[in-house]
């Protein structure tokens, strides 16, 4: 069972990483803390008062043998999920992180039998990478069973982070992302542009390779997915213009300088007025071969507010594990119901979502 002092929060000291902790002392626990960095570690444990624990991801499975949950803040997830999910299956250890990239819901995926003989939950995505919106899509199937076609966007509400966005950039050479008759289908950057009703006005919006392409599919049995992330129009058009060059932007020295870049652009995370006040907001709708539809909104506190209440809630979900260990997404941990009645989030499903039209062909330039 998941007690108050066996959570582990990896990545303590990072932006996301410190609200965890914070949460979950909030939370009446008392996680161990830990990371790679002793300096950075240590004065977490100092100012907390929590025990710490230094180590690489590499060596996880070493420093996990009385820990029940690992709570994983430390990317690029791409990098360090893998040998902390074999540390985790090899110690018995229920693995949760923070992440949005599909190589890593891919991998957790692909470890399902594993996972099942090991008797562990691997459960990436429980912050605002997938939790929103992956039960917003769960509630949108539940009120139009046998839904085929999946549209889902989101509203960050304020700047992404550092972190986000130097993901989004190593992204560029891969293009975009949807599925599409059940399978993962590589398609142009800027491939879908369109207006979104989101709760507090309209915005245009660009298709967009989010978790949820990968994770709706397991989540609710949808044939078709494609997710929108909000931005000015010029933006959403100028993803097009950065196609054409896809190419010279995967080079090493562009990648370089775009990393750069945005390390030099953007803060490490919003200040704490932002991520009090800044909240974000999403937008969904299913459709059934019949021209069936049901559409909902949803809005929700900050992006790292969010993630660090659903992470931490996912951890305490595990103090009673499911019976049945492997992968799992956000709203099967969780349930379809999680964000019913919590404070900061409003949900609203319409059982009459208009007409259907085709979102998963190219938009006409």
């Amino acid at each position: 069972m998941a007690t108050q002092n066996n959570i582990l929060i990896y990545g303590c000291y990072g932006y996301t990483g410190r609200l965890a902790v914070s949460e979950a002392l909030a939370k009446g626990l008392r996680p161990v803390v830990a990371g790679r960095d002793q300096a950075k570690t240590q004065a977490v444990s100092e100012q907390t008062g929590l025990e710490a624990r230094v180590f690489n991801v590499e060596d996880a499975a070493t420093h996990l043998d009385d820990i029940d949950v690992f709570l994983h803040c430390a990317g690029p997830f791409a990098i360090t999920a893998e040998p902390v999910m074999q540390a985790c299956m090899a110690t018995g250890t229920h693995y949760l992180d923070i992440t949005g990239e599909i190589p890593v819901f891919q991998l957790a995926q692909s470890l399902d039998a594993a996972a099942k003989k090991a008797g562990i939950v691997l459960c990436p995505g429980v912050g605002f990478d997938i939790v929103p919106t992956d039960v917003l899509a769960a509630r949108l199937v539940e009120a139009l069973p046998g839904a085929t076609d999946l549209e889902l966007a989101f509203d960050f509400g304020s700047l992404p982070s550092q972190g986000t966005t130097k993901t989004a950039v190593k992204g560029i050479p891969n293009g975009g992302l949807i599925r599409k008759n059940g399978e993962l289908t590589t398609v142009s950057l800027g491939y879908q542009i369109r207006k979104i009703p989101f709760p507090r006005g309209t915005q245009s919006a660009v298709s967009f390779p989010w978790g949820d392409v990968f994770t709706a599919h397991y989540s609710t049995g949808v044939q078709n997915t494609i997710v929108y992330y909000a931005m000015p129009a010029v933006l959403c058009w100028s993803m097009k213009v950065v196609n054409a060059v896809r190419g010279l932007l995967a080079t090493k020295l562009m990648q370089k300088v775009l990393t750069g870049l945005v390390g030099f652009a953007l803060p490490d995370g919003p200040s704490d007025k932002t991520r009090e006040t800044a909240g974000t907001q999403y937008w969904g709708k299913v459709c059934s071969t019949d021209g069936r539809s049901v559409d909902g909104t949803l809005t929700a506190p900050s992006v790292y507010a969010l993630t660090a209440e659903c992470a931490v809630a996912s951890a305490m979900r595990l103090a009673a594990p499911p019976e049945s260990g492997g992968y799992y997404t956000a709203s099967r941990l969780l349930g379809s119901d999680f964000l019913n009645d919590r404070p900061g989030y409003q949900m609203v499903i319409n059982s009459a979502g208009g007409g259907c039209s085709n979102k998963f062909e190219p938009t006409r330039t």
